[in-house]
């Protein structure tokens, strides 16, 4: 039976001696790092964790969070890793729908720690500090550290791993079609099988030294990391995403891979551009885009700034454990002067690649099975999928089918598109309307009602407009109250005065996510005369 632990007999065996894990200053062997896992989930048995207990994590990445992951798995719990950036509305929700028995953090939200001192979560026997807080915080705060689990050292190590029903080791939250965030089940089968079809397409080894750019709370980051444990490759971690530390880390680190999306390439790509000298360039060698297709001009200057890299675009979903298709954008070692952007199987030019039937995002992965489910006699219809890279279920339905049964069921993507000769399917558009920017799912309705709300505010239209570093901002189209003035620049807050700025304070004081604020870059009047 499949489990993701089963990576650690490799790490300890052919990188024993060499870095696993990057961290700020610290660097951990193979061996080190498997030491650490497996002290780790020695501490969570002692502690009295079972298979089946759900553990919440939410924390910047780092080489423990990574350890987190792999020994709640390996005592057959399910992780279920938050995003620091909701509010804490949105993580008191989703930790209602899976009831954890722990919940772990960092600084990047001690806030959510102390409101949950005050909010009563039956399920929560533990928390944990990813922090060294002082003796007298942790006996204040009732807290444990890693330290206080990890006291036993573990050897010599022994992999008796344990499983959860239904063979569940994630749960990944997405905003689902409701707009509220949607725990997605993952197996052991469907991440390891999604690893191999990135080590397939990719070509991930364990030479390779892979920058984590996207958050482990996200299906990409949580795939892509599972991918390079199963090579055997090294792990940079950075906190979050920042352009500038990404840069100084691939060119002080020799990273050879990361995974991106839109709004990522494009601000490395403002940085390097730049810079008086760059190595990277000759450094890097596979980069896997997500969350949204690369516009041309972004291809063209990561072709000149990552000139040695394969450039391979993806499209999938968290309830498909990621990726669904791929398509090779360029690729060093079969370039030619007259094909510039090679792609993966016939589309084999860069016009072909937006077309007015939609955008070209590949073909299915190896383990992937599509159709297309048309309502008229049209070759363009919903796309479904269905294979062992499906979700089990949301985690708060029940359980309907057996897992031979998941494998013959179809999921409706919720996108619509069409699939040409060759076996390449073109992304045409959503069914729900959702927008896609920066990477994230952005739910037009969720936005609104946060905006309705709003004395101001009459009446609003949320839409996604097209844009070649975040695919797609979100433009608000606002008809004020009757009596409230409409100013253009300004940041008054005087009483009956509406601008773009203190709606955008107003969304971010109102439970919208962080990013979803960030990302509202377009407010305008609508009159109505």
């Amino acid at each position: 039976m499949a489990h993701i632990c089963q990576c650690l007999s490799r790490l300890l065996t052919f990188r024993q001696d060499f870095p696993v894990t990057i961290s700020g200053n610290h660097r951990k062997t193979g061996q080190q790092f498997v030491v650490e896992v497996a002290s780790l989930a020695h501490g969570l048995l002692q502690l009295g964790v079972s298979p089946g207990d759900v553990i919440a994590i939410s924390a910047y990445n780092s080489d423990s969070y990574l350890e987190w992951l792999l020994a709640i798995a390996f005592v057959g719990g399910i992780a279920a890793p938050l995003n620091y950036r909701w509010s804490f509305e949105e993580a008191r929700f989703a930790m209602a729908v899976v009831k954890p028995v722990m919940l772990v953090i960092d600084e990047s939200c001690y806030s959510w720690y102390f409101k949950f001192q005050q909010t009563d979560i039956q399920s929560l026997k533990w928390r944990v500090l990813l922090d060294s807080p002082s003796s007298d915080f942790a006996k204040k705060w009732n807290v444990l550290t890693p330290g206080i689990l990890k006291k036993h050292i573990v050897k010599p190590i022994e992999f008796n791993y344990s499983w959860a029903p239904e063979g569940a080791v994630i749960i990944c939250f997405t905003s689902g079609t409701t707009g509220k965030p949607k725990g997605v089940t993952i197996s052991h089968e469907a991440l390891i099988i999604q690893s191999l079809a990135k080590i397939a397409i990719v070509g991930y080894s364990e030479d390779d030294v892979y920058l984590h750019t996207a958050p482990l709370c996200h299906i990409g980051g949580l795939s892509s990391a599972m991918a390079m444990l199963m090579v055997g490759g090294c792990h940079v971690f950075m906190p979050k995403f920042d352009a500038e530390l990404a840069v100084d880390a691939i060119e002080q680190h020799t990273v050879t891979s990361f995974i991106t999306v839109p709004a990522i390439m494009a601000s490395l790509i403002s940085i390097v551009r730049h810079k008086e000298t760059w190595k990277g360039g000759e450094l890097v060698k596979k980069i896997l885009n997500g969350g949204g297709s690369l516009s041309l001009e972004l291809i063209k200057d990561s072709n000149i700034f990552f000139h040695k890299a394969k450039l391979i675009s993806a499209y999938g979903m968290t309830e498909a454990c990621s990726s669904l298709t791929f398509l090779t954008l360029y690729d060093p070692m079969q370039k030619t002067t007259s094909r510039p952007f090679q792609t993966y199987g016939e589309v084999e030019s860069k016009h072909l690649i937006h077309q007015p039937q939609g955008v070209c995002v590949g073909k299915a992965a190896p383990h992937v099975e599509l159709k297309i489910c048309t309502d008229s006699s049209g070759d363009t219809g919903r796309i479904l999928t269905r294979g062992p890279h499906l979700m089990v279920r949301y985690w708060d339905q029940t359980l309907t089918t057996s897992s031979n049964q998941r494998n013959e069921v179809w999921l409706d993507t919720g996108d619509i598109g069409s699939m040409d000769c060759h076996g390449n399917l073109w992304l045409l558009g959503r069914t729900n309307g959702r927008i896609k920017s920066g990477g994230e799912n952005i739910y037009p309705e969720e936005v609104e009602a946060i905006l309705l709300v709003h004395p101001g505010v009459a009446n609003v239209v949320i839409v996604g407009i097209p844009d070649a570093r975040f695919t797609e901002l979100v433009a608000a189209c606002i008809q004020p109250s009757e009596n409230w003035q409409w100013l253009e620049h300004s940041t008054s807050n005087e009483e009956y005065h509406l601008s773009k700025k203190n709606l955008q304070q107003y969304c971010l004081e109102n439970s919208l996510s962080r990013f979803v604020s960030q990302i509202l870059l377009m407010i305008v009047k609508l009159d109505f005369d």
